[in-house]
């Protein structure tokens, strides 16, 4: 026993002195309060083995309790700065981390009532005390306390029940889903460091995975700000989650997603489908496994399954409405559009009384005015515009047929997405034209509005617009970009199974205006946030293993 509180004690005091640092930072604090826990415990053994009476045993034992615990946060402390520190003494730090830790419930066993007595002889037996309200609530705030923190040790290192807080997951998790997370396998770190337990595992293609999101910046301070979360959160049993950004709003960290893309694999996603092309592959090929997971059309799950959604995002009418789109796209004629857009640029000079004497095109749109609804709303202003503007019939002219005779598309992505274009491009030819037609004809405001043929395009403009507001969706180009550029090692890409309501690895937090179709100059322009990336296998925390609550649905997701 001598040896044990030996080994404790001095394990305890190397500990503390690996927080010495000499900055005037919240890092300096580690060293005091580790050296002036373990003072004060030292001094309280000391009065125990000297006087063995059930006070100083009661003291001893409880400080023995939140050694652990007090070390723990020293450490954290330590790593709290704006220094890096070193691995190595982080190493150290937490092989005496846990010597201390082992060696104080080693000594809490031997001090337990019954067997007490077999080291300190003079102990006599406990002795019945009735305990006010008071002490009895001390009590059961330190159970509390200790609970939580012990909570939060297991969670960092052994495994953690999430509760699912959105439906990225729909339909193999829902809302209030509860999962059991394994962490151990997946080599979880102390915090703010580099030390912890080895990773023992990799991922495959299918893993659940939970992870912190790249979205955020992984700054020190933000670390810190998380692991501070984690404690209030169990300290104040899930009331308090103190885990916000700059705004205010609640952080979307971690998140549970699926692994859809492994180390040495290029992507694309069109059309709903994805594709993977490793390096020596010919051609992208799909993957199969992915329309396994994915769920696009929500509105088709079974009545059980659909009750327990709260947002469908689009109905089964307007997901039919999409996949026109796509098949009409995939199946456009290239050399029947290039001759109706000649076509269409033709009928406009006819129509245009007044020839135009330049030869370039006049700047008539800025960059923002592309923007499909921009352009589709002011359709009859800029056939007006067009009509009384010297070069606006060139303009039209190199909008219209700029792209004939361009290169093909590297790939099945940006195929579809000049199709797309193209599609666009002459509907909003024929409405360019159906205006100055009506402008020739002294049309009524009444008779533009009433004019069927302007009705029946505008209405495909909208079904456009609508697409495209979700072919980010939909659509991923080829990721990584790039001939030669492949997922790294150590590395994997993450998407929801719910892919028209999961904001994942696909997209940024940021919207942008972005063209449909990069290599037309004068490509329509769309809101987009697609920006892939890959998250390295260090963010990852652990697999969603098992899902215990609701009873119904318990199981080993699929």
């Amino acid at each position: 026993m001598v040896v044990s509180l030996l080994f404790c004690g001095i394990s305890a005091a190397l500990f503390a002195a690996t927080c010495f640092t000499a900055t005037a930072d919240v890092e300096s604090l580690g060293f005091p309060l580790a050296l002036a826990y373990v003072a004060i415990a030292a001094y309280r053994g000391f009065l125990l083995v000297r006087w063995q009476d059930r006070r100083s045993l009661g003291i001893f034992r409880k400080l023995l309790e939140y050694l652990p615990f007090v070390l723990f946060t020293s450490f954290i402390l330590r790593r709290a700065g704006e220094g890096d520190g070193s691995f190595l003494l982080d190493l150290v730090s937490a092989v005496l981390w846990v010597a201390a830790t082992v060696s104080s419930l080693y000594v809490l066993f031997r001090l337990a009532d019954k067997r007490v007595a077999a080291w300190l002889p003079r102990m006599g037996e406990p002795s019945a005390v009735k305990k006010g309200l008071a002490a009895q609530g001390i009590e059961w705030l330190d159970a509390l306390v200790q609970a939580a923190c012990l909570v939060l040790l297991i969670n960092l290192f052994f495994f953690q029940l999430y509760a699912i807080p959105s439906e990225s997951m729909v339909p193999e998790f829902m809302i209030g889903d509860r999962v059991v997370v394994l962490k151990t396998p997946s080599g979880p770190k102390f915090p703010l460091s580099e030390v912890g337990i080895p990773r023992m595992r990799s991922y495959s293609r299918g893993d659940i995975v939970v992870f912190n999101n790249p979205h955020y910046n992984d700054t020190k301070a933000a670390r810190v700000r998380s692991f501070a979360s984690q404690l209030v959160y169990m300290l104040t049993f899930t009331g308090v989650n103190i885990n916000v950004d700059e705004f205010g709003a609640v952080k979307a960290d971690p998140l549970v997603k699926r692994v859809t893309g492994v180390p040495g694999e290029k992507l694309m996603l069109v059309d709903g489908v994805l594709y993977a092309r490793r390096a020596g592959d010919e051609r992208f090929t799909p993957v199969s496994e992915d329309a396994q997971w994915a769920t696009w059309n929500l509105a088709a799950l079974p009545r059980s399954e659909l009750a327990q959604v709260q947002r469908v995002v689009l109905s089964a009418e307007a997901f039919r409405e999409l996949e026109s789109v796509e098949s009409v796209r995939a199946n456009l004629d290239l050399e029947a559009t290039a001759k109706e857009c000649k076509a269409l640029a033709d009928r406009f000079v006819a129509l245009k009384t007044v020839r135009d004497t330049v030869t370039e095109a006049p700047d008539l749109l800025t960059r923002g005015n592309r923007e499909i609804l921009n352009l589709f709303q002011s359709h009859a202003a800029l056939a007006r515009t067009l009509l009384t503007t010297n070069g606006g019939a060139r303009w039209f002219s190199d909008f219209m047929t700029d792209w004939i005779g361009d290169s093909g598309r590297d790939n099945l992505f940006e195929e579809r997405m000049r199709n797309t274009n193209l599609l666009m491009k002459l509907d909003f030819g024929r409405l360019i034209v159906r205006d100055a037609e009506l402008f020739a004809s002294n049309a009524t405001a009444e008779r533009f509005q009433g004019d069927q043929e302007l009705a029946s395009l505008l209405s495909d403009a909208q079904k456009y617009y609508f697409y495209m507001t979700e072919s980010d969706q939909r659509n991923m180009g080829e990721f990584p970009p790039g001939q030669n550029e492949y997922i790294p090692e150590n590395n994997y890409f993450m998407m929801g199974d719910n892919r028209f309501n999961s904001l994942d690895m696909r997209h940024s937090l940021v919207f942008r205006l972005a063209e449909v179709d990069p290599a037309d100059t004068w490509s329509f322009l769309y809101r987009s946030n697609l920006e892939p990336q890959y998250v390295s296998v260090d963010r990852i925390l652990g697999t969603a293993n098992f899902r215990f609550w609701p009873v119904s649905r318990a199981g080993v997701p699929r």
